[in-house]
């Protein structure tokens, strides 16, 4: 699939449009069609296709396309009919065609046969699986009470979004349990959030003719199983930022909903005091809010971990003691440390078709060295939407589906189609995820150990998932495990002998920006390897590496005599003792030239020549190749197998020195990851992270006229203890003016800027926009740092001139200056600045100064407490000063100015007192004063800030001093109280940038 993915604002569904007619020249529209058209934005172009209805909302992405050409993730009007990208891809000034593409499904122009009818149904074998004892969907002992709240459409602060949300949850509770009870929360995905009737035109709330779909209440039987197991469950409602995420989100929504997670575990908090509003007083001393599971579901999955990483952000953390994603989303390629994770992939999932949430697993396995389990669980014959029920057809009125028939619209395909002999119906899909849902949180937050087969790489299956065919590979805590090689880098000791090659490899190809590595895959399609697709439509982190593995590739001896194909890994070290493990693990699927199933044999080697050899395929289905023929299917995927260590009779087990893998005598070859060796295991240590956050301030410079760069700051809530390493994006086009960005940014310890910097191309040109913003991110931290406030942006101010569609002149931006020092001006602290003087009536002129802007920029002047924009200067050299008339109608007391820089975003503030004239009135028989009726107007310079000092019995003033200045000491209290909000002003300011 041929995809160039252009720096993008948003993007978002479209209609094939007819062709384009030609524009004038002196047009700020360059290209236009009956619904849509492309125009001048600075450093590129804007693109607006206009829709005949709303979209459909599902947990893919939407984007546009240009003959043939995706652009990018579009971002979604209010109003549902208009989606728009911004792209520096210049191909787009000659479109003929903009049309509308889902992410990851390809050209929406092209007309795909429909060949799946043709295909062969296959009946796969039996597995030898084995069957739990106890059964985690059992009803347990305790009664369930209801104690649902709605606290409202629009109760709440969306983060980052300017809007407000409900405050809505159904809250399980078992009847007559004792003490505070483990909490599990529950957070359903993007899905249609008001169906029917007439749209709001500002999205939410729903229209009183609209249904308010109740996903949030699609998962009652799994809260009713846990809560009658002596479980706290809430189900949290998030209809709002589905409504809105479209258009206000440039994260796809993961931080508004990880906030909104953290939001109601707050207000949890306080019902379990007793002082919650609107909450019932059965929750008091109810709730265990140091042991929480988070569940969910499609972004919401996304969203759960992305509050686990925000929740170790917060002064009172909670004990987030598990999470589970199930058919997650991951745009923003989140990493989470110290905390156990079991990630479900449905195989049949026709909205995240590409499996993302797998790269949860892979990119945190070995991120933090830390001691937790992660599970992947595939499970085959399942799509996207059958574990909610008000997604599920005949189980909700409305805006409901089979999934699956994005992907293959006749429901013919002998895999996943709607009567595909491995297909399993919307029961028995449901009992699965209420059985592995249950199973996770038993286990993690309960202590059910007797669950744990379930999740640690066994494939031991309840009777509860039915005939689900559910494999797991698991990476076990790292107390549990010996690793010998995770093929992460190029390394010498690894030989290859007889007809064989080998390369450590990453990724699918082709990315934008590539990698030193050679790909792991280059014949399947963006869905089909989940492990390692990472193209533009893979959401926000288009280009950054995905899974290293070992390509290890063979052939057919040319003679019979000839040795076949062997990879030889040493272990560290030289030797280990290798008797107290239980297995030999490794992951490994069949690369993308092998059909049907491949084979290695496995062999140890000790110090005194001993060896033992086992076939792969003797131990698990991972060498067979996953089913399907057609796109999306079949998938490649790392999946686990596990040798007992018993099987290797012959080998010192007490002195193993080498692996070795020896091919097939055929064509073949395998990608190998996380060779180890493995002891029993459980879920293993929570910890709480206290690594620094890694943010990505917004920069706004000038387009300039030529080539050019900007410098975009990444940066740390404070200084790395240990080495940090994450990726740097920029959503720019190969070809456009904002150029395309994928760099790996290191911080040693006690760093904490890194500045990357970005090519622009700026022209001489006016265009219709007065500025344009591009996506920047920071994403896959490793190591001593997680992400914080992730998402940033490049603002482009148009420095050419701004006009309307119809070519007449339109207001510009504020003049933003020449960029100084990124890190500089990221981390640059509140300044202060000079007043003379410092105190005056209402009414006064006064002198304000002060410097450290940027040359050239503009710089605006508030008076505070009810802001009133008195002053606005553009800096010759960084200084500034304003003669500023205070408002008359100024309330006595303290006061603040406060100097922003338009294009730095650098303030300055000073304290300043508004004084009383009538505390300047004098006894009677006195000479008027200064402030009465025919005096003249006093001003004064105020005092400095009282100093302590070293002589006994001295004073720093007293309230008689200052009287004769028309200032209380009051007023010089709230002076001082001025001084100390601009201080935690600053303190917010800087906790803000870092997160």
């Amino acid at each position: 699939m041929a995809i160039a993915t252009a720096l993008c604002l948003a993007a978002t569904p479209v209609l094939i449009s007819p062709p384009a007619f030609a524009v004038t020249a002196t047009s700020p529209v360059i290209a236009q069609g009956d619904d849509w058209s492309v125009t001048t934005v600075p450093g590129g172009y804007q693109v607006d296709k206009t829709l005949s209805a709303p979209l459909e909302i599902r947990a893919d992405a939407a984007t546009l396309w240009a003959d043939g050409i995706e652009l990018g993730i579009a971002t979604e009007s209010l109003d549902g009919l208009t989606l728009t990208v911004t792209t520096s891809d210049a191909m787009v000034t000659t479109a003929s065609d903009i049309s509308q593409g889902w992410s990851g499904a390809g050209d929406p122009t092209v007309d795909i046969p429909e060949k799946r009818s043709r295909l062969r149904a296959v009946e796969p074998p039996a597995r030898d699986v084995a069957v739990l004892a106890d059964d985690p969907a059992a009803v347990g002992p305790y009664a369930v009470a209801r104690y649902d709240y709605d606290l409202g459409d629009e109760a709440v602060e969306i983060r980052d979004f300017g809007r407000k949300g409900e405050m809505r949850a159904a809250v399980f509770m078992p009847t007559g349990a004792t003490g505070e009870r483990p909490v599990v929360v529950f957070l359903h995905g993007r899905h249609t959030s008001c169906a029917g009737g007439a749209r709001n035109p500002l999205a939410w709330p729903c229209n009183p003719d609209q249904v308010d779909v109740e996903s949030y209440l699609g998962y009652n039987d799994a809260a009713t199983i846990l809560a009658s197991q002596g479980y706290a469950v809430i189900s949290i409602s998030a209809n709002a930022i589905n409504a809105l995420d479209g258009s206000l989100a440039d994260d796809t929504g993961a931080a508004a909903r990880g906030q909104l997670v953290l939001d109601h575990l707050s207000l949890l908090r306080q019902a379990n005091a007793g002082t919650a509003v609107g909450l019932s007083a059965a929750l008091v001393g109810q709730l265990d809010l140091d042991n929480v599971g988070l569940m969910g579901h499609s972004r919401g999955g996304e969203g759960v971990m992305r509050a686990a990483v925000l929740n170790a952000e917060l002064e009172q953390p909670f004990g987030i003691t598990g999470v589970l994603p199930l058919a997650p989303t991951d745009y923003t390629r989140i990493t989470v440390p110290g905390i156990p994770t079991a990630t479900i992939l449905p195989y049949c999932d026709g909205d995240v078709e590409d499996q993302m949430g797998q790269k949860y697993i892979d990119d945190s396995r070995h991120a933090y060295g830390d001691d937790v389990l992660r599970s992947s669980v595939l499970v085959m014959g399942t799509n996207h939407n059958y574990f909610n029920t008000a997604w599920t057809p005949g189980k909700y009125p409305v805006a409901t589906s089979d999934d699956w028939a994005i992907m293959d619209r006749n429901q013919t395909d002998p895999t996943c189609g709607a009567s595909a002999p491995t297909r399993l119906n919307a029961d028995e899909q449901y009992a699965f995820g209420n059985s592995y849902i249950a199973a996770f949180f038993r286990l993690t937050g309960g202590g059910d150990e007797q669950f744990l087969p379930m999740f640690d790489g066994s494939d031991a299956k309840p009777l509860s998932a039915g005939r689900a065919d559910v494999r797991v590979s698991a990476t076990l805590p790292s107390s549990s495990r010996f690793d010998i090689n995770n093929f992460t880098a190029p390394d010498t000791t690894v030989r290859v002998t007889g007809a064989g090659t080998y390369a450590v490899c990453e990724s699918l190809s082709p990315v934008d920006v590539p990698g030193v590595l050679p790909y792991c895959i280059t014949r399947l399609e963006f869905a089909q390897a989940p492990d390692w697709s990472t193209t533009g439509s893979n959401g926000k982190a288009n280009s950054v590496p995905s899974t290293t593995a070992m390509h290890f590739s063979y052939t057919e001896p040319v003679r019979g005599s000839d040795a076949a194909g062997e990879l030889r890994v040493r272990v560290p070290g030289g030797s280990v003792d290798a008797s107290a493990y239980e297995n030999l693990s490794f992951r490994v699927s069949p690369d993308d030239t092998v059909s049907g199933s491949t084979d290695v044999t496995v062999t140890l080697l000790d110090g005194s020549g001993g060896a033992a050899s086992v076939a792969a395929s003797e131990y698990g289905d991972a060498l067979t190749v996953l089913p399907g023929s057609a796109n999306p299917l079949r998938k490649a995927l790392l999946q686990q197998i596990a040798v007992p260590v018993t099987a290797f009779d012959g080998v010192d087990l007490s002195d193993v020195r080498e692996v070795r893998f020896t091919g097939a005598r055929a064509d073949g070859g395998v990608l190998l990851s996380d060779l180890a060796f493995l002891t029993a295991s459980d879920v293993g240590n929570v910890e709480l992270s206290t690594r620094p956050v890694a943010s990505v301030p917004e920069v706004t410079v000038d387009e300039g006229n030529g080539i050019g760069s900007v410098s975009v700051p990444v940066v740390l809530s404070k200084p790395a203890e240990t080495a940090s390493t994450m990726y740097f994006t920029a959503l720019g086009s190969g070809v456009g003016r904002v150029g395309t960005a994928m760099q790996k940014v290191e911080f040693s310890p006690g760093e904490i800027c890194k500045a990357v910097t970005i090519t622009i191309e700026g022209d001489r040109a006016a265009s219709t926009a007065a500025s344009a913003s591009y996506v920047t991110n920071v994403s896959n931290t490793q190591g001593g740092a997680t992400i914080g406030d992730a998402f940033g942006a490049i603002v482009l101010r148009e420095d050419d001139g701004v006009t309307d569609r119809s070519g007449a002149p339109a207001a510009s931006l504020s003049e933003v200056g020449a960029q100084g020092d990124a890190c500089e001006e990221a981390l640059a602290e509140l300044g202060t600045l000079e007043v003379s003087p410092a105190a005056a009536l209402a009414g006064s002129t006064v002198t304000v100064t002060g410097d450290g802007f940027r040359a050239g920029e503009t710089v605006d002047l508030v008076f505070h407490s009810e802001p009133v924009t008195v002053g606005s200067v553009v800096s010759p050299d960084g200084s500034v000063s304003f003669e500023v008339a205070i408002p008359a109608d100024a309330e006595v007391g303290a006061h603040e100015f406060v100097a922003t820089g338009f294009g730095s975003g650098y303030s300055q503030a000073a304290a300043f007192a508004v004084l009383d004239p009538a505390a300047a009135i004098p006894p009677s028989g006195e000479e008027p004063a200064a402030g009465e009726p025919g005096a003249a107007i006093p001003v004064v310079d105020a005092p400095a800030v009282a100093q302590p000092t070293d002589e006994p019995g001295t004073s720093a003033g007293t309230d008689e001093d200052l009287a004769h200045t028309g200032v209380s000491v009051l007023g010089w209290v709230a002076v001082a109280v001025v001084l100390l909000g601009l201080g935690a002003a600053l303190m917010v300011r800087r906790r803000r940038l870092a997160e």
